[in-house]
């Protein structure tokens, strides 16, 4: 029997540098990265569907550095073991970006492949009318860009480095998926456990149809908001649940603006109050949500029991 392929995928949301230059790491992490859990469940899906060919068997790993270490030595020695591999730094914002460089040139070095994406790849590809100096930086050194959302795309994404073919950028700023449906995030349990209350993350809906100076989300996100329906929530709740994970911290920007809202939080109220099922929330909203009919009082039931307020919408005529 011929012996079977091995592709190591290292997944890792990177920290970033304090005032002083050190990487800024905890025991446990406050807030779970919902790029690192989308990452893993798009490459788990791909694994199940044996995009590599029906020899081959993925091995991913996922790290977020804010709690965990990362020596790139050790991450480049398992995936040279491999039969082909990379590593993708995930979700990387601006301030992250020099420290993702420093962890991505020994890799590089050692003639590992590495994909880069995030906001500030995305943003800068999507908002500047020049590529900026430290992307140009990246590229020179052999890393890849992916600006823009991985539903859908990332098959594409390790075909290609699986025959050694990775292009310099992957461009879908202009070409953002659809969210009812789509695999949802997941991370495996020992990457939650490592957060503090054992939280994962997962976005019900992105994207935001208005226009203020100062956010990047319209320019990444898009303009159209796009939104995960009641079953597919259900479904990650319930998957995660089945792991032993009961606590969620959903990062849309503006959960009181989802469209869904209502929905999503009736059918957690019927989890938690039919089924027993006793998760609980985290959600961002805007001041003016006390204003929506019942929302405060269907989250309390949902089990939100902390919240994000964002004031940068203040009616000081209010």
């Amino acid at each position: 029997m011929a012996r079977r392929k091995i592709f190591r995928l290292v997944l890792v949301k990177p920290s970033h540098y304090d005032d002083n230059g050190y990487v800024i790491q905890w025991v446990r992490s406050a807030i779970p990265s919902n790029s690192l859990g989308s990452l893993y469940a798009l490459a788990a899906d791909c694994a199940a569907r044996r995009v590599l060919g029906p020899d081959v068997d993925f091995e991913i790993e996922a790290y977020d550095e804010t709690n965990t270490r990362i020596k790139p030595s050790r991450v480049a020695r398992r995936v040279l073991a491999a039969d082909g591999g990379m590593v993708g730094l995930v979700g990387v914002q601006s301030n992250q970006f020099p420290h993702a460089i420093d962890m991505a040139r020994p890799l590089r070095a050692a003639g590992i492949l590495v994909v880069i994406g995030g906001f500030h790849v995305s943003g800068c590809l999507a908002m500047l009318p020049e590529m900026p100096n430290d992307i140009k930086d990246a590229l020179a050194m052999g890393m890849t860009i992916f600006a823009g959302e991985a539903e859908g795309r990332l098959e594409r994404v390790l075909k290609d480095a699986w025959a050694k073919q990775l292009q310099p950028i992957y461009n879908y700023m202009d070409d953002l998926p659809a969210m009812e449906g789509a695999v949802f995030p997941i991370l495996p349990p020992a990457a939650v456990t490592r957060t503090a209350g054992s939280y994962t993350s997962f976005d019900a809906g992105r994207g935001c149809p208005f226009q203020c100076s100062f956010c990047t989300i319209i320019n990444v996100q898009g303009r159209k908001s796009r939104h995960r329906s009641a079953d597919d929530v259900e479904k990650i709740v319930r998957a995660n649940f089945a792991n032993g994970v009961k606590s969620f911290f959903i990062t849309d920007d503006n959960f009181a603006r989802n469209r869904n809202w209502e929905a999503i939080f009736d059918r957690m109220i019927e989890l938690r109050e039919r089924e027993g099922l006793k998760v609980s929330f985290i959600i961002q909203v805007d001041t003016m949500c006390h204003k929506i009919p019942h929302f405060i009082e269907k989250a309390a039931r949902a089990g939100c029991h902390r919240v994000f307020i964002g004031l940068e919408n203040i009616n000081p005529d209010n």
